[in-house]
């Protein structure tokens, strides 16, 4: 199975993507992983990668997309794959669509984690990390321990930080520029018929449930119909041109062939006006004469 998955930064997306690699067995693809395994090796996408950032640039959506290429060609993700961290954006979900067509590996779903924005606030501005081992907890989810057995040797307690990204004015910023740059892809997935919503709120069991209830739940029938429609659409459109080009072509023959009519002489006669013929007057019904009584 082929999984995009979708949500806004703290929706869960990554611990739920866990457990569906645990289920089918497929791995999970994170994006900025592997541009970061690239350029750890120095591949030559690594490379190319290294020389775009070091003009201060994003790295470009091609570049991406042949990082992409490559990992889903690898063996562990013949049987399929989940997908996070891409598409960002529609010209990227359509260069995405395209690409995995190409490959003969379509996608099979795309799946939208639901948060409400004042709980997604509430989880990102909980995060902290340790100073010593880099461990992430969360202050509301997932505190540390206490003693701090899973830290480094000699330490008893965690030393913990809030990075500036997870800070509540800029998490806030974080969340509006997401909206805005993935309600295009989300209409353009909805349309396509791959588009699945799960209310990802709630215990953790609970939303699992939820993540496969919609997975193995088919499309509803108005994704069925637009995703029949988007695939009649372009051989519509050409029936409709061809059918265009044919009648005009005839109507040149015919022009072609229909000699010209020559307009009447102004000094035609006018044809008399073809008079009805009189009816001849229904004769007058005669009177009845009774029958006479036999006396």
């Amino acid at each position: 199975m082929r999984i995009v998955l979708m949500g806004a930064p703290g929706s869960g997306k990554g611990t739920q993507a866990q457990r569906l690699v645990n289920q089918f067995g497929i791995p999970q693809i994170s994006t900025g992983d592997i541009l970061r395994k690239h350029r750890k090796e120095g591949t030559e996408l690594g490379k190319r990668a290294d020389a775009i950032m070091a003009k201060g640039l994003l790295v470009d959506d091609a570049t991406m997309l042949d990082i992409i290429r490559d990992r889903v060609a690898q063996p562990d993700a013949q049987n399929g794959f989940i997908l996070d961290g891409f598409p960002r954006t529609q010209t990227q979900a359509e260069a995405l669509t395209k690409l995995m067509i190409d490959l003969g590996t379509p996608i099979d779903a795309v799946v939208l984690f639901e948060v409400g924005d004042g709980e997604l606030v509430r989880r990102i501005s909980g995060r902290r990390t340790c100073s010593l081992c880099n461990k992430v907890f969360n202050i509301h989810t997932a505190p540390p321990p206490s003693p701090a057995t899973d830290c480094v040797p000699d330490s008893t307690e965690h030393q913990l930080f809030q990075r500036k990204d997870d800070e509540e004015a800029t998490v806030a910023e974080r969340l509006r520029v997401y909206a805005r740059q993935t309600q295009p892809v989300l209409s353009y997935y909805s349309d396509a018929g791959l588009l699945r919503t799960v209310r990802a709120e709630g215990a953790l069991e609970e939303i699992t449930q939820r993540l496969r209830d919609v997975l193995a739940a088919k499309p509803s029938a108005p994704q069925a119909r637009k995703k029949r429609a988007a695939k009649r659409r372009p051989a519509a459109k050409k029936t409709v041109k061809a059918r265009s080009r044919t009648l005009v072509r005839r109507k040149a023959k015919t022009a072609k062939r229909r000699p010209a009519q020559k307009s009447a002489p102004k000094t035609a006669k006018k044809r008399a006006p073809v008079r009805k013929a009189k009816r001849p007057a229904a004769r007058k019904a005669r009177p009845v004469r009774g029958k006479s009584k036999r006396r």
